[in-house]
């Protein structure tokens, strides 16, 4: 898809970017802490999905690819939270180089 393909129209679910953050855990360590960096609409566009066998049980993922208006400090190591489901981001492409819309592809399923 071409960034002139694009409208506002198109965005129609509400995800949300979360970023890991570490945080004391009172006994001399840290955890990570998924918060919230960023609420936006974006355009979701299942491209495949496929099963494997992981130890003796069948898991699923499914590749996304992701619209969004472009905005600054979005990493790869975020991750997209769709109503409950969880996106690990693989990458994210600035559409023609316009810093206008970024295309990310990401998985839901297990974590690899």
């Amino acid at each position: 898809m071409k960034c002139c393909d694009l409208t506002s129209g198109k965005l129609r679910h509400q995800i949300l970017i979360e970023r890991s953050t570490k945080t004391d855990d009172g006994g001399g360590g840290s955890t990570a802490v998924w918060l919230t960096h960023l609420s936006t609409r974006a355009f979701i566009k299942p491209i495949s999905g496929g099963e494997r066998l992981q130890a003796l049980r069948v898991e699923s993922d499914i590749t996304q690819r992701i619209f969004i208006r472009y905005r600054t400090g979005l990493l790869p190591s975020d991750r997209i939270n769709y109503g409950g489901r969880i996106m690990e981001i693989k990458a994210i492409l600035n559409l023609e180089e316009r810093n206008q819309w970024f295309e990310i592809y990401a998985t839901e399923g297990p974590a690899t």
